[in-house]
């Protein structure tokens, strides 16, 4: 599945990417199903070394049976996003009036599935989602060992998701000019949203 991705908005910075994914890790996973796609969402862990993804769905999800040896699937990490108004700009051309917009990043990864459905497999994705969450702190989940799970490990089955193509699309005004792009930022910086402060820092780093 591509991403329609003009070429200014082309992302290729790993670091960026890199964050999308952290930030947004509670992913769509997209799969091509018999009459049409099967869609679920769920956290994924990204192990950039390996360049693999992991995590677990129930096992009576409908998506679990697409999990097949080689089958494909693509996951959709949605970042930061926000509408921009027309009246934000400083530049118009009279003759082709500014509109609205949206502006977002958003990370697609496409790989082929395996499954993992064997108990310490399952224990180990939990493990490392759950430690990634809670922390050692004293409130942590006190896990306890895997046999005292080993009913709910039955009702998931694991998986990896060996990523063959990553798409980054940060649609940020690049097509807009410097000055544009500056008044566009400034109405971001003062919005006070996480999302907007996130997009404007990018776009800062874009015009530097």
């Amino acid at each position: 599945m591509a991403l329609y991705t003009p070429a200014a908005f082309v992302e290729a910075d790993r670091t960026r990417i890199r964050s999308v994914v952290a930030r947004n890790s509670f992913a769509t996973l997209v799969s091509g199903a018999e009459g049409g796609v099967q869609i679920t969402h769920a956290p994924l862990q990204w192990d950039e070394a390996r360049n693999v993804l992991t995590g677990h769905i129930a096992r009576a999800n409908p998506h679990a049976a697409l999990f097949t040896p080689g089958a494909i699937v693509t996951v959709v990490f949605h970042g930061a996003h926000g509408y921009v108004s027309p009246t934000w700009y400083v530049d118009e051309n009279p003759k082709v009036p500014n509109v609205p917009t949206w502006n977002y990043a958003v990370v697609h990864m496409t790989g082929t599935v395996t499954l993992l459905d064997d108990a310490a497999a399952k224990w180990a994705i939990v493990s490392a989602l759950s430690a990634e969450y809670e922390g050692d702190g004293p409130t942590a989940w006190a896990q306890g060992g895997i046999g005292a799970h080993s009913a709910k490990l039955g009702a998931i089955v694991g998986f990896e998701i060996a990523v063959t193509r990553v798409d980054a699309k940060f649609k940020l005004s690049q097509n807009r000019s410097a000055a544009d792009q500056a008044a566009v930022i400034a109405r971001l910086e003062a919005s006070g949203r996480e999302d907007d402060a996130i997009m404007a820092q990018w776009m800062r780093e874009g015009l530097a």
